[in-house]
């Protein structure tokens, strides 16, 4: 029923007058851009460069980092980098000496067991010593303080106090256990 009374009034035209209406119909609702007319520009003016010029010289007069120079330092702040620090230089530590490890032997270079044993047994003792927690240092720090991380996640420790309390205590514990990795 309800298509017969829209279709009603084109049935007693001729097919080419309704047809000739509905594009009349069709155009008249469309809005038109003039053809190779662009509506919107993508050229910027030669006003706004000038405006904006004062402006990037002032932000090259900023500092980069204002908080750096008007904050205390806080042990927060060292331990969240050095954390990432230390996260990031004992992965490539490992990918480094597990490529160099694999691929050495197909290049030519002497990167086995028994050379890499022989060239270490070489080395004065105090070096082993200090090379030693040189690579153990960032390892423990890194894993006391994702420790200290997990703990927090507990919702344990997240006072003021408590956050000072568990970083010094990641401190002394990664400092010792580095010490104790060493001399083993």
């Amino acid at each position: 029923m309800f298509a017969p009374r829209i279709a009603a009034p084109l049935r007693n035209v001729g097919r080419v007058q309704a047809s000739a209406m509905a594009k009349t119909a069709f155009v008249k609702t469309r809005v038109m851009a003039p053809v190779g007319t662009r509506i919107l520009s993508t050229s910027q003016s030669n006003q706004k460069e000038v405006t904006v010029a004062p402006l990037i010289e002032q932000r090259k007069n900023r500092p980069l980092s204002p908080h750096m120079t008007i904050y205390q330092p806080q042990i927060t702040w060292y331990m969240s980098g050095f954390h990432r620090f230390t996260g990031g230089a004992v992965a490539a530590g490992f990918y480094a000496g597990a490529i160099g490890y694999a691929l050495g032997p197909m290049v030519g270079l002497g990167f086995d067991a028994a050379t890499v044993t022989s060239a270490i047994a070489t080395v004065p003792v105090a070096a082993k010593v200090a090379a030693k927690f040189i690579v153990a240092y960032p390892f423990t720090f890194h894993c006391f303080n994702g420790i200290r991380h997990l703990v927090w996640d507990t919702t344990r420790f997240l006072t003021v106090k408590g956050v000072y309390q568990t970083g010094y205590a990641v401190l002394g514990l990664s400092t010792v256990s580095a010490v104790a990795l060493a001399l083993i």
